[in-house]
């Protein structure tokens, strides 16, 4: 039972996640993109500390310090994309034309860390690319044309990078011996998570500095949804972390379990936001989610 852990942990990621998209857009109501990033990003790492002290901090090398700050940074310019189409597309627009770092994921999957793909998995990316094209066929309502090809341009650099970082989780958390770079040197999830998230914390106070963005402390401290949301951040993580350094995992496996977010954010957004069309995004879902359970079968 218990090396089946990772699935649950993984499908507890993927709920997390979908309800951190939809909240995310309920805070940008009130704050804007940059004051959402960087207080649900500080508030989840103050909550990290207590959960980190176990761990020897200032055990970790400067090698793991090197690519954990590549990977803050890569997660910092994917959240930026992200939160700026989530605020000028319909949530569950989003959360199926999103679904196209499925692809990115087990190819780079595949390619940097020898993960197998078969036949089945091959159909199945195909039925994802054809529910991501009917998604985007039909939902253009209310997004000018110009900015719909801005908006598209977004969310692939967003899944893009934020597929290169799942890789990095694993590669990272992974005990294999024989990891280039790294060697015999490992990292533990509580370490990972620490530095990874101070890191990215810094990113946007410097980011913030730079654009002298002005931010409204007080109003953000007050915001129930960016501290639900650093919740959320910080639980779905710590199952991401844990089930990564699982030696059983794959992220081939993991990048489609995760895809139960769209079912939840395609639910919030009829539930809170009252959206249309929820019928024909669902079929898309289903076709993508279909696409999923046939990429699972081995060959």
């Amino acid at each position: 039972m218990w090396q089946y852990l990772w699935v649950v942990l993984i499908l507890i990621y993927g709920i997390f996640k979908g309800l951190r998209e939809a909240l995310k857009k309920k805070a940008m109501e009130t704050n804007s993109v940059l004051e959402v990033l960087f207080f649900y990003t500080l508030f989840a790492f103050l909550m990290t500390i207590p959960m980190s002290l176990s761990s020897d901090l200032f055990a970790v090398s400067i090698k793991y310090h090197l690519v954990l700050l590549v990977k803050s940074g890569i997660i910092f310019t994917a959240w930026l994309c992200a939160l700026n189409s989530i605020k000028r597309l319909p949530l569950s627009v989003y959360s199926v034309m999103d679904m196209g770092r499925i692809i990115s994921s087990i190819l780079l999957g595949v390619l940097f860390l020898g993960e197998s793909i078969g036949i089945f998995q091959i159909l199945g990316i195909v039925l994802v690319i054809g529910g991501i094209t009917l998604v985007n066929l039909k939902n253009k309502q209310g997004v000018g044309e110009k900015a719909s090809k801005t908006v598209v341009l977004l969310v692939a650099i967003s899944g893009l990078l934020n597929s290169v970082s799942s890789v990095m989780d694993k590669w990272l958390l992974s005990d294999d011996p024989n990891r280039f770079l790294f060697g015999s040197e490992t990292i533990d999830s509580s370490q990972f998570q620490f530095w990874y998230m101070l890191y990215l914390v810094s990113f946007y106070g410097v980011y913030i500095l730079i654009k002298r963005e002005k931010i409204n402390a007080v109003k953000c401290v007050k915001c129930p949804w960016i501290w639900i949301l650093s919740i959320l951040f910080v639980v779905a993580d710590r199952c991401l972390f844990i089930a990564n350094a699982d030696p059983n995992s794959t992220v081939v496996v993991m990048t489609l379990i995760k895809q139960s977010s769209v079912l939840v954010t395609i639910g919030m957004g009829r539930i809170i936001y009252k959206e249309r069309n929820i019928f024909y995004r669902i079929c898309c879902a289903v076709l993508v989610i279909a696409g999923i359970m046939l990429s699972l079968i081995k060959t």
